[in-house]
Order: structure tokens, then C-alpha cells, then sequence
């Protein structure tokens, strides 16, 4: 039913949830385990010269590559090999839905802090965004 599984990772411990539910999914399926971290630049231009904005593209893409070396390290540990990494720049959740048209992903599984009050009703996380770009099926966990 599913041939690729989709993780965003952000770096936080919010995603172990979403990676634990996603690595049953992937065993449970037979599926190929995808995970993606986007470098989001955007609004830091103006106020850096291009020196500084190359060197925190690159410590951000230094951290990207840390966060997905934990996300992948953390898959192995749960029986999951052959992960597909990315990392991109640009607008994370359009980043992430352009990567499962890219890529064939037919599943997305995201970490969702679970909000409450007044917060529930801020629009633009990234995941709600996700889940109204994509189209394919979007698994939130509550993290």
C-alpha cells in the first residue's frame, strides 16, 4: 500500500515519535524510509552581508545534517536500513511536499506539538501547511 515513507525532521526530539510511528509503517509496508530536513533562509537576506549569509547557510546545513545523521542513526536502531536523505533549501513545507512529488513518497508522517487555547488557533506551522499541500496522505503524531 505505501512504497515510501516520508519524516521531516526539524533537529528536535519532537520527531522520535514521528520516526518510531513511521518505522512501523515502513516494516509493515516493506517500504523505503525517507527523511528531510530544509534549511529556511528566508527574511535573514536583507540583514546580512553575503559573507555572514553564506557562513549561516552553512551552519545550518551543518545542523540539517546532524539532525538527519540522529533521525537515520535512530531509524537503524529500529530495524530500518537503505534510508533516503535529504536536505533542501527554502520554504519547509513547500520544500517537503516538492520532495514527495519528487521523490514518489506516498506517505508523510510529521511530529505536531499539541497545542491548546489560543495557540490551536495560530495558522502556518509547518505541518498544517503540509498536510493542505500535499497530496498524498499526511500522518500527524502529536509529539
Amino acid at each position: 500500500m505505501y512504497d515510501h515513507v516520508l519524516v521531516p525532521t526539524d533537529g528536535s526530539d519532537r520527531i522520535l515519535e514521528a520516526l518510531e510511528h513511521a518505522s512501523s509503517l515502513v516494516q509493515q509496508y516493506d517500504a523505503a524510509l525517507h527523511i528531510i530536513y530544509v534549511v529556511q533562509a528566508s527574511g535573514v537576506v536583507e540583514t546580512l552581508g553575503d559573507d555572514e549569509f553564506e557562513e549561516m547557510i552553512q551552519r545550518v546545513e551543518r545542523a540539517g545534517e546532524e539532525a538527519v545523521e540522529t533521525a537515520v542513526e535512530h531509524a537503524n536502531d529500529h530495524g530500518i536500513t537503505g534510508v533516503e536523505t535529504a536536505i533542501r533549501q527554502g520554504v519547509p513545507a513547500e520544500e517537503i511536499v516538492g520532495y514527495t512529488e519528487d521523490s514518489g513518497v506516498d506517505m508523510v508522517v510529521m511530529a505536531t506539538a499539541g497545542r491548546t487555547g489560543d495557540e490551536r488557533d495560530v495558522v502556518g506551522s509547518v505541518t498544517e501547511r503540509v498536510v493542505r499541500l500535499s497530496s498524498v496522505p499526511v500522518v500527524t503524531v502529536n509529539s
